[in-house]
């Protein structure tokens, strides 16, 4: 079996250049075949002229040759079906699928079955061989048919129907490549267009969120960095004033001895009646004792307070930049405003006096 493609051209008979691939040269070849088989009638009896010149042989003649191009085939020989193909292009073979061989199916359709032999016999020369009596009863058709000028333009016809329907349907796919690519460059510039209009709009955005993170992560950091500093001091502050209150109770308690005998010894020198140096001698410590802790425990608020403060200011920075993240939540230029002045007021105010009284008088009152 040959393993190239074959490619040809009748256009003597109206067919233009095909080419038949391996596995489509015998299903070709048994259309045809089957073309000259399935001819009703095309093999009766010749009569012409009140004459019976017996069977033409049209179609046995067909499937002897065909049959040989087959055998050649299978040989791996495609010299037989080129041979079939240039007696058609010398119009000495007729081709089912050409000008000639449907015209000879429809005049066999037409019951026209002499008309179909004489057509037939005057081109097929190179398949059938014709007993000379019925060769000289269609000499003359021969001859007016060969010189029919229809006939002898007709490859050119064919050539340039193929040349016109090559170039229509060049034409067709060129513009409708022009309009796919017109229509791919309008996508692709509208999506470019917007594809810079979004990524514009991020950029600004972010430029515009940088702006805001810039301005306040510095007061977030400071407040941080404040209400951790006062947190400390309140801690040692709290530290402090809890020593300082203990100590005393635990150092008359380990001194209780010497402590009940100094107030002894102050009660007999008073001898039980109250004096001002024996308030002098008890009040004067105490209330030193007792202005220490009061400013200990001032500490230990104003840092407290202080702490609180810084913690809640950190809060709203941080608060305030992550509303700005969100594009739901539109930010004007007064609530940054706001944001800013609560960020930057003053400090807030030592807490309400609390400590214990600077003087007796105080105490008394208190």
């Amino acid at each position: 079996m040959i393993e190239q493609a074959i490619t040809w051209e009748c256009r003597s008979q109206g067919i233009g250049k095909t080419t038949l691939e391996p596995n489509e040269l015998i299903p070709w070849l048994n259309d045809e075949m089957a073309f000259w088989r399935d001819l009703p009638g095309i093999d009766q009896d010749y009569v012409s002229a009140n004459r019976n010149y017996g069977s033409p042989g049209i179609a046995q003649g067909y499937q002897r040759r065909i049959g040989a191009i087959l055998s050649s085939l299978r040989d791996n020989d495609a010299s037989g079906f080129n041979s079939f193909i240039q007696a058609a292009e010398e119009q000495k073979a007729v081709l089912s699928k050409g000008k000639i061989g449907q015209q000879i199916a429809r005049l066999i359709a037409e019951q026209q079955l002499h008309s179909a032999q004489m057509l037939a016999l005057v081109f097929s020369e190179g398949v059938v061989t014709a007993r000379a009596e019925i060769k000289e009863a269609y000499g003359l058709l021969k001859i007016v048919l060969q010189f029919n000028p229809n006939v002898a333009t007709t490859a050119d016809i064919v050539s340039a129907s193929e040349s016109l329907r090559i170039a229509s349907n060049t034409a067709t796919s060129m513009k409708q490549a022009r309009l796919d690519a017109e229509v791919s460059l309008d996508e692709m510039r509208d999506a470019f267009a917007k594809y810079v209009d979004e990524k514009t709009r991020e950029l600004n955005d972010l430029h515009e969120l940088y702006e805001k993170h810039l301005v306040l992560q510095g007061p977030s950091r400071h407040w941080q960095k404040v209400a951790s500093t006062a947190n400390r001091y309140a801690f040692f502050a709290l530290v402090a004033f809890v020593v300082l209150l203990a100590a005393p109770a635990l150092l008359i308690a380990l001194e209780w001895s010497a402590v009940s005998g100094y107030i002894d010894h102050v009660l007999d020198i008073t001898k039980g009646t109250i004096s001002v140096a024996s308030l002098v001698v008890f009040t004067v410590p105490v209330l030193a004792y007792g202005w220490l802790l009061k400013h200990v425990s001032r500490i230990f608020a104003q840092n407290l307070l202080i702490a609180s403060d810084a913690e809640h200011r950190r809060v709203m920075a941080i608060t305030f930049l992550g509303l700005a993240k969100r594009k739901s939540v539109g930010i004007a230029e007064q609530d940054r405003a706001l944001i800013l002045n609560a960020l930057f007021r003053p400090a807030p105010t030592s807490p309400q006096e609390e400590g214990p009284p600077l003087g007796l008088l105080e105490f008394i009152k208190k």
